[in-house]
């Protein structure tokens, strides 16, 4: 590389010359800033399964069958009345290792068929221990019986049968076979009764579980969703491939007329974004300003050809002399949006039928010519790279100030850098919501191995850009009220 050249290069060009790679190539997550960026703009979406989280739990909570507890407490007694204290002692530790086999005792078969017996319940004896529990706290020698029924009267009156059952059935058990008074005994303390509040389903705890869980759901779908989406969206997903800057973004609203942005009496939203990727231009070789621009993209419908019509447009409008090239042989549409005839142009001269001078042709707004494609031939390839070629656009940049040539797609066919050997540089195109990480990092790789300079990239159609130009571009001028302070903000912008 000469001295020149180097010295010409910007700071991203020289680290593309110095490492063999463009910065940031191979990344392919966003990260936790995509994420938040996403649940930023799509907050709506954790915020809709939340609800819908909410709204089945609070549909499942009411088709349920309102279950009812009833509970009684009893108290174990171990040892006789009138002991000393250190006998006392014993029948509280007694009682506590009693309690626990007590417990298990409340469910035996003896203890329920005793208790549906004597309150005449219409159940099972397997049905009453479904619904049947007890617990024994530990240190305590409290024994607690509980019931679950849909029935608040029926689990009442089940948990003071077995409850009474049990002081029965502990009074014989614990009763020496020889007589005497029985060595424990159980009291109840507080009988069971019928409850006024369900325990289940408890509808407002489920109907919050539903809307956080909901919500979650959702934040993690956006996470999972940014990690495995490769479509690029914004200019810093670009940057996190490229490692440079994005020299323009165009909305998407409102869209273009015949692909043209209104330039005239003011411009709108979308010709201040071409103004701006003709003054970003200026400012990547500033020793050396470019002339001669390629303009392509990764893959068909990215844009390419709208961004090469309006940047010569508005380099037309600066008053600059531009010729704008239809080098997209396989595919050419420039003639058709600027309305010119696209009969004669680059075939003819790659083919040796006309001069350069003979088939560029004149467009309605000043500065700007066009040399359209001319007839199609059976080999784009081989015609773009020859010596008549190469002498043509030589010529071109001699004619005019600016030269911006529309050529194919980077990936699908070679024709853009074959084109782009004989320019200044590249800029590429790309479309937010459609053009893949994966296509610009080899598209990137495609013009870092053909020796092309990548001046920088447009993102097209991007959501929300109108509101950023709207007020210091367009809110003197459309609306009247071309005031100094406005006329001051979008000189800042400028």
């Amino acid at each position: 590389m000469s001295s020149d050249q180097f010295r010409r290069a910007t700071r991203h060009e020289r680290y593309v010359m110095n490492t063999g790679q463009y910065p940031g190539i191979g990344a392919r997550s966003l990260g936790l800033r995509g994420g938040f960026d996403a649940l930023a703009s799509n907050w709506w979406v954790p915020a809709l399964f939340g609800l819908f989280g909410a709204l089945i739990s609070l549909g499942w909570s009411n088709l349920q069958t309102p279950t009812y507890q009833s509970s009684s407490t009893l108290y174990v007694t171990s040892g006789s009345d009138g002991a000393s204290a250190s006998d006392a002692y014993q029948g509280s530790m007694a009682s506590q290792q009693r309690v626990s086999s007590y417990a298990d005792l409340v469910r035996s078969d003896s203890i329920i068929q005793s208790a549906l017996l004597s309150s005449r319940l219409p159940m099972s004896v397997s049905d009453a221990r479904s619904i049947l529990s007890a617990s024994a706290s530990d240190e305590t020698v409290l024994l607690e019986i509980s019931v679950e029924n849909p029935d608040p009267a029926v689990a009442s009156e089940l948990v003071n049968a077995v409850s009474v059952a049990m002081v029965d059935y502990v009074s014989s058990l614990e009763t020496p076979a020889n007589g005497g008074d029985p060595l424990a005994k159980l009291t109840v303390v507080t009988p069971g009764s019928p409850a006024n509040e369900p325990i289940s389903p408890q509808t407002l705890r489920l109907t919050f579980a539903g809307l956080v869980g909901g919500v979650l759901l959702g934040v993690l779908l956006l996470f999972v969703y940014v990690r495995l989406n490769d479509r690029l969206r914004d200019e810093r997903d670009i940057v996190d491939v490229l490692g440079a800057s994005v020299l323009a973004t165009v909305p998407s609203e409102p869209p273009l007329v015949d692909d043209l942005a209104e330039f005239e009496v003011g411009g709108s939203v979308a010709a201040e974004s071409y103004r701006r990727l003709r003054t970003n231009l200026a400012f990547v070789r500033v020793d050396n300003p470019v002339r001669s621009i390629a303009v392509s993209s990764p893959n068909a419908a990215e844009g390419k050809t709208t961004t090469a019509v309006n940047l010569a447009a508005a380099l037309a409008e600066s008053g600059s002399s531009v010729v704008l090239v239809d080098a997209d042989l396989r595919r050419p549409t420039v003639a058709g949006r600027l309305g010119v005839n696209p009969e004669i142009g680059l075939t003819n001269i790659l083919r040796g039928d006309a001069d350069v001078a003979d088939v560029i042709q004149a467009t309605r707004r000043p500065g700007l010519h066009v040399l359209a494609s001319g007839p199609r031939p059976p080999n784009p390839t081989e015609l773009l790279g020859t010596g008549r070629a190469r002498a043509a656009f030589a010529q071109l940049a001699d004619r005019f100030e600016y030269v911006i040539v529309d050529t194919p797609p980077l990936l699908p066919v070679i024709d853009a850098n074959v084109v782009a050997q004989y320019l200044d540089g590249t800029l590429l195109v790309l479309r937010a919501g459609r053009s893949r990480r994966p296509d610009l990092i080899e598209a990137a790789d495609r013009l870092r191995l053909g020796n092309v300079e990548l001046l920088g990239s447009v993102l097209n159609c991007v959501s929300g850009t109108d509101n950023r130009y709207a007020y210091s571009y367009h809110g003197g001028v459309l609306d009247g009220e071309d005031s100094p302070a406005t006329h001051a903000i979008g000189t800042r912008r400028r």
